[in-house]
């Protein structure tokens, strides 16, 4: 059931009425959908509830940050079943395996036989990945038919593969997909793991930066040039270092912000299709890069497509913030380098990381002078907030004190600045202050390029927005409002699937892992409201919609916030869910939800 009567209902409600019914709509953050569009409500109805903006009663408590990992256990168990059911990968992709050593590595599991009687019925007839590269290194494993001849697997040209063959000097093992580049050798990540790795070069500039700073006099002043020279003639240094600070051109250019989960390489491959002109892998953790950890080093991968790529890392030491710096400067194809000093997470304050070291300026200025010290081929950025919590000390600007920072880390050595435009408290639930950004923007001393939304910034950062609707890059880069239609959309959920499945793989685990990252985009999509129903078309990012319909079914669907929606969609792409399958999304609602209720996605996506 609809409320209104198409047009008939516009004829019966005067001008005035309506545009006090949208003013009352906007004053809840509720979008004020087109009433045609809406369901009516019921008694039974929790809609208000979830739309409030009252606060939670004691029995009802907010609905914030990240799901619990014995709340996603189903979701990693599916996958590990599936995994475990696998051919031998060597098998798989060669044909013969004889157990020794080298990639890809044998599992011992070669019998074709038991893996026939529980392989899982293939998807579809033609395989992605082996239109896309010529070849699908999942093989016999693989979900999808098309490389599968007399029982072999087989390259596009119907030859069957072999240990020798030019296709195993070529893409290895599974891993290794041809257009992607930071991929790591095994003898890199051990030395790594080992401590074996010469990083000699950041530990003295560590130690250099320890004694200067030990010695530096508590009364001294900030405007003393003896402690505020820029980093590559800081004292502490020892030697002149005969460079100069590393330049990166972000003028007017469209970012995608880093995003944890989400922000992963299909989805910034599907970003840079719509028109992002410069991309930012997830936030790593510098303490697990120097550590060799591989699901960490995996973050700090780029697509070929990624014209302008920077790492985004955290951390509170400056001794391993600046190994990383040099790992990433000797070791991984990217631009820059940015600092992560905006991250809203407990867990990352824990290591003294994130937004919290806004708050520690001496462990923040050793961090930025070092990393700045140690980077010779790549710029080193920063992304922070307008506070970690509110200073009382600060009478100006309600306790922030981002712009007291801008100038010193600009003659500390960043060569670009991000402003996320909260403070830590606020999370991302608040409108960010664009005043104060620009207030920010004004405190620079040098031409240092200033990153944020607007108001007296050089560039613009999509955070949020791109989860909900990636093809905000393409409504910046063409001045226009996209009503994007329904299947539309659909082919976008259908790219990432074939470039989840080219990077993931196209076997049991690739196709489940990519079902898993899909399952979390839908999560933020699905909170996406099309232009078309709307009454006004300058929509706000923290609107929530109340229930209703779309033009059809498929734009209903896609609007859902019922998980099982989300799974039925990706069977579209990625064939049916494994037995006792069950999603639930990272990232919960900061939207007080009535008990019962279906979990929503959060705005947490950002990396900070």
């Amino acid at each position: 059931m609809v409320e209104g009567t198409g047009v008939a209902s516009d004829n019966a409600e005067d001008e005035e009425t309506k545009k006090q019914r949208i003013a009352q709509a906007v004053a809840r953050c509720e979008a004020p959908i087109h009433p045609d569009f809406l369901v009516a409500k019921t008694p039974a109805t929790s809609s208000d509830a979830q739309c409030s903006s009252e606060p939670p009663t004691k029995k009802q408590k907010p609905n914030r940050g990240m799901n619990k990992n014995k709340e996603r256990r189903e979701n990693v168990a599916a996958m590990k079943k599936v995994a475990a059911l696998q051919l031998c990968p060597r098998l798989a992709y060669l044909n013969e395996c004889d157990g020794s050593l080298g990639e890809p590595r044998c599992s011992q599991n070669h019998d074709r036989e038991a893996f026939a009687e529980t392989k899982l019925p293939n998807i579809a007839d033609e395989c992605p990945v082996l239109e896309a590269l010529g070849v699908c290194p999942a093989g016999l494993n693989c979900r999808f038919s098309g490389h599968v001849l007399d029982g072999k697997n087989v390259d596009k040209c119907g030859v069957a593969l072999s240990p020798n063959c030019s296709w195993h000097q070529k893409i290895p093992h599974i891993g290794v997909v041809p257009g992607e580049k930071n991929i790591f050798s095994e003898d890199l990540r051990i030395s790594l793991r080992k401590k074996t790795y010469d990083f000699s070069r950041a530990e003295d500039l560590a130690k250099a930066w320890d004694r200067w700073h030990s010695q530096r006099p508590k009364d001294a002043a900030e405007n003393d040039e003896r402690y505020s020279l820029p980093t590559d003639s800081a004292r502490f240094l020892g030697p002149l270092v005969e460079k100069e600070r590393r330049r990166i051109d972000l003028r007017n250019k469209s970012i995608l912000a880093p995003l944890t989960t989400v922000g992963n390489l299909p989805f910034r491959r599907l970003c840079v299709g719509l028109g992002c002109e410069v991309t930012v892998g997830e936030m790593a953790l510098s303490l697990s890069i120097v550590d060799g950890l591989q699901s960490e080093l995996a973050l700090l991968r780029r697509h070929e497509s990624e014209k302008c790529f920077g790492v985004q890392i955290a951390g509170g030491d400056v001794a391993v913030m600046s190994k990383a710096a040099q790992f990433i400067d000797e070791r991984v194809d990217c631009d820059f380098v940015d600092i992560n000093c905006g991250c809203p997470l407990d867990e990352v304050h824990r290591r003294g990381a994130g937004s919290r070291l806004m708050a520690k300026a001496a462990h923040l200025e050793g961090i930025v002078r070092c990393m700045s010290g140690v980077l010779k081929t790549k710029a080193l950025t920063l992304k922070m907030r307008t506070a970690h919590m509110e200073d009382n000390k600060v009478k100006d600007f309600n306790g922030r004190y981002a712009h007291n920072l801008v100038p010193k880390l600009e003659g500390w050595g960043v060569s670009a600045l991000v402003l996320h435009g909260r403070t830590a408290r606020q999370r991302y639930t608040k409108l960010a202050d664009w005043d104060y950004i620009k207030e920010c923007s004004s405190r620079r001393r040098c031409q240092t390029p200033f990153i944020g939304a607007m108001h007296g910034v050089d560039s613009v950062m999509v955070g949020r927005g791109a989860l909900i609707k990636p093809w905000l890059f393409t409504e910046i880069k063409e001045k226009r409002h996209w009503d994007i239609s329904a299947s539309e959309r659909l082919d976008l959920i259908r790219d990432f699937s074939r470039y989840g499945l080219e990077h993931w793989g196209a076997d049991s685990r690739g196709v489940e892992t990519t079902r898993r990252f899909l399952l979390e985009w839908l999560s933020f999509t699905c909170r996406y409201v099309p232009i078309g129903l709307l009454e006004v078309q300058e929509a706000k990012i923290n609107w929530r919609p109340r229930p209703y319909v779309g033009r059809n079914d498929l734009e209903t669907k896609l609007a859902s916030t019922n998980s099982k929606d989300w799974v039925e969609i990706t069977e579209m792409m990625l064939g049916k869910v494994p037995d006792g399958f069950s999603f639930v999304p990272k990232h919960k609602s900061n939207a007080y939800q009535a008990e019962g209720m279906q979990v929503k996605a959060e705005d947490e996506g950002a990396a900070g």
